[in-house]
């Protein structure tokens, strides 16, 4: 009876510490980059909150035909390095570069019930693909005039020809 209990024992401390090592954000942003790497989707939402979910749809709507395929087949699992994991509390950021690159990439990870998930937000997503974060408060808008102005002080429309 007593190795009975013992052998139990020790498979259920077995079952928890291997649940446990997939529950590390480390893990869990590797599983999720490789699933995105391969385009598959359906995996990469796993690893994901609902919000993120809801971008990997659009993602995926705008990854069918030809180039998709080819881009699936070129793909494999030592594209990207994890370089470095920062923990704090329920948020975590996991720190990597592609294949070919020198650029570090972070990715935003949060605990929900427990669970270690991908939080990827517009913003953060649009600046990772190239695109930039639009901050009206650095002026950005100069050229526009501005709503109180009154007539005399609004810019005229100049001809572009000149007058014969």
């Amino acid at each position: 009876m007593r190795k009975i209990l013992l052998t139990f024992s020790l498979l259920l401390g077995l079952f928890f510490v291997s649940c446990s090592s997939d529950n590390k954000p480390k893990v869990v942003a590797e599983k999720f980059l490789k699933a995105i790497n391969k385009l598959d989707f359906a995996e990469a939402k796993k690893y994901c909150d609902k919000d993120s979910q809801e971008l990997l749809s659009i993602m995926e709507s705008f990854s069918k035909g030809e180039d998709a395929e080819k881009a699936k087949a070129k793909a494999s699992d030592d594209d990207f390095t994890i370089t470095k994991v920062e923990e704090d509390g329920d948020k975590a950021k996991v720190y990597y570069k592609a294949k070919d690159s020198d650029k570090e990439i972070a990715l935003d990870l949060k605990k929900v019930d427990g669970k270690w998930l991908v939080s990827i937000n517009k913003e953060q997503g649009a600046k990772e693909q190239g695109g930039h974060d639009h901050d009206d408060s650095e002026g950005d808008d100069m050229n526009m005039p501005e709503e109180d102005m009154s007539p005399e002080e609004t810019p005229q429309a100049q001809d572009s020809i000149p007058a014969a």
